[in-house]
């Protein structure tokens, strides 16, 4: 929403971290006394985690974790719900032999109220402490209000008398338009004015604080755009706001930068003193900005990344970010885990590369290339996907304690339902090698990486942490009493399961979305 004539002052001040980005400085602050004497804990491995959740929080439709933040001494988590039964109603639906979980053909005969649950660290235990109501949607049919939320932070603007709370929601194709609720106290959640964002905005998949300001941008559309999928929003701009309260958002950036190839912008990150955005761009690859957020809205804005780091749009979005020891470091992936369809992108697996203040930049994880700035190679000695064509995504970073932790999606629990003529022709050779039963039970599952350099790189787990069904590492919190991971299990309640009769459905005790914690083992 604009406002002619409108006097917006700088966005200044002292920001509150974006528990949802990367780092918690309230947790370092705890964890070793704010003393740089004191010497970091190990970085963790496998036998750190443990699942605190699963099931989807006891219901399987609760498919994603989807966001996180540590607020008052507290764990919340916003869940979106009947992820694989809303891709199944897209149109086209993805050619699959059989479809993996078992969905009703209307996926609005499915209770698809999301939810934010509370987590107690102390007590070990869960409270649901919001679930979405019921509303009058676009069609004057009663639905869910929210059927998802994919952006949390923890702010404070000039009608707060402390920090809060803030949740953007993510509502159907036949809801109203997304809203952005905040919370004093994690127990009651307010539904603050509307803004303007436009007819077809359905999702906001980031909020991020910035110099005293909140800045968000869509990041999906409900009918009316050809190349909308779920990750592609219609209207390809950042808005930023000083107070949520108000309900004014302004337009922080032209359309699409002023590239029609812009699709979204897609992902979010404060650095060096500048906020850093990155987009979905299917013809040329991503792209990403930055600026000082100086002056007026819309802001000058600075591009330090195209052509998708040189390789095109093989990088088609910059999906993550995070800063570790002063770089900026940034994960690709393809539209849809890998694969985008409608605009004939991929399949491939996600890149890392690594931005430094004066904008250059180096590979990190990826296929080497010629650039203008000359060759580069990976300093990680990994290819894309960390060497596996399945991770489509390098879907979230987070620095705790020190050490990066960085999950993939992956894709290869699908392989038994995608014919075998539509497989790419590397996975097509991987199938005549192993055979589908073995690259699942082998294979299936998102990774986890960890690194304190960008440089040396070890596997936390290549198996979801053995269950295949954890497509993908969602979201990570950073805390003081440890590292949480929130996964996307889209395979329950029911999945498909091939017997001797066929296909049959079967309830999947290890469907929907988990949630992990690392604490680094006592020696």
């Amino acid at each position: 929403m604009t406002t002619s004539g409108a006097v917006f002052p700088d966005c200044q001040g002292v920001p509150v971290a974006d528990p949802d980005n990367n780092h918690n400085e309230e947790a370092d602050n705890v964890d070793r006394g704010n003393s740089p004497a004191m010497p970091l804990p190990a970085p963790m491995g496998r036998d750190d985690f443990r699942c605190i959740s699963k099931q989807g929080f006891g219901d399987g439709w609760n498919h994603y974790a989807h966001c996180m933040a540590w607020f008052e001494d507290h764990l919340y988590v916003g869940t979106s719900r009947a992820i694989l039964a809303m891709i199944k109603v897209n149109d086209p639906p993805p050619a699959l032999n059989h479809w993996p979980i078992n969905s009703p053909d209307d996926v609005y005969d499915i209770d698809r109220r999301a939810h934010i649950w509370q987590y107690n660290p102390r007590e070990e235990t869960w409270r649901q402490v919001f679930i979405s109501p019921m509303v009058k949607g676009r069609t004057d049919e009663i639905v869910a209000r929210d059927i998802g939320y994919r952006g949390i932070a923890v702010y404070q603007g000039p009608s707060d008398s402390k920090p809060c709370l803030y949740v953007c929601t993510w509502s159907s194709s036949k809801g109203q338009p997304p809203i952005i609720m905040r919370s004093e106290d994690g127990l009651t959640f307010e539904e603050l004015p509307r803004p303007s964002w436009g007819e077809f905005v359905n999702t906001f998949r980031t909020l991020v604080p910035y110099k005293g300001c909140l800045f968000t941008t869509p990041t999906g559309s409900t009918a009316g755009y050809g190349k909308a999928q779920e990750c592609v929003g219609g209207a390809p701009v950042i808005y930023v706001c000083r107070d949520p309260m108000s309900g004014e958002w302004l337009e922080a950036s032209l359309p699409g930068f002023d590239d029609p190839n812009n699709l979204t912008t897609f992902e979010m990150h404060t650095y060096n003193g500048y906020l850093y955005a990155g987009t979905i761009n299917a013809e040329e690859g991503y792209q990403i900005w930055k600026t000082d957020a100086s002056g007026e809205p819309p802001f000058q804005w600075k591009k330090v990344v195209t052509q998708g780091a040189y390789r095109g749009k093989l990088n088609e979005i910059a999906v993550s970010m995070c800063e570790l020891d002063g770089l900026l470091y940034v994960g690709s992936g393809i539209v849809n885990g890998g694969y985008h369809r409608l605009a004939k992108v991929g399949p491939a697996a996600g890149e890392i590369i690594r931005l430094h203040p004066d904008d250059s930049w180096d590979l990190v994880i990826g296929n080497p290339r010629l650039t203008p700035d000359g060759l580069k190679y990976p300093l990680g000695h990994m290819g894309p996907g960390f060497d596996n064509f399945f991770n489509g995504y390098i879907w979230r970073m987070f620095v705790h304690e020190g050490v990066m932790y960085v999950g993939t999606f992956k894709w290869t629990v699908l392989m038994p339902f995608i014919p075998l003529e539509k497989w790419p022709d590397a996975a097509q050779l991987l199938v005549e090698i192993r055979g589908v039963d073995d690259l699942v039970s082998q294979n299936a599952g998102f990774d986890l990486w960890r690194t304190s350099d960008g440089v040396h790189w070890d596997p936390i787990t290549r198996t979801g942490f053995e269950n295949g069904y954890n497509w993908g590492v969602r979201t990570m919190a950073s805390t003081p009493y440890g590292l949480f991971i929130g996964t996307a299990n889209p395979f329950g309640p029911e999945v498909a399961a091939k017997t001797e009769n066929g296909w049959q459905y079967q309830p999947n005790p290890r469907g929907g979305a988990e949630v992990w914690l690392g604490i680094p083992r006592e020696n």
